[in-house]
């Protein structure tokens, strides 16, 4: 997966400053492999779908975010 108009990963600890849709590396076991799940952050924590722990995350940079946001009006 390509990195290009991504930030850098960030431990769940650190929390985003904007509220919306982050990648995040996630686990659902200590027995499988962490995966990448697409999760809506809410300006207090991550609304995942099942139980699962968000080991780390990242989103758009500024300059992709505002690409996105004139793609979309």
């Amino acid at each position: 997966m390509s990195a290009k108009g991504k930030t850098r990963w960030f431990p769940r600890h650190v929390h985003p400053v904007r509220n919306g849709q982050y990648e995040c590396l996630v686990m659902l076991t200590s027995s499988a492999p962490n995966f990448l799940w697409t999760l809506e952050w809410d300006g207090t924590g991550f609304l995942v779908p099942c139980p699962m722990v968000v080991k780390h995350w990242r989103g758009l940079t500024k300059a992709a975010a505002r690409k996105q946001g004139a793609n979309h009006d």
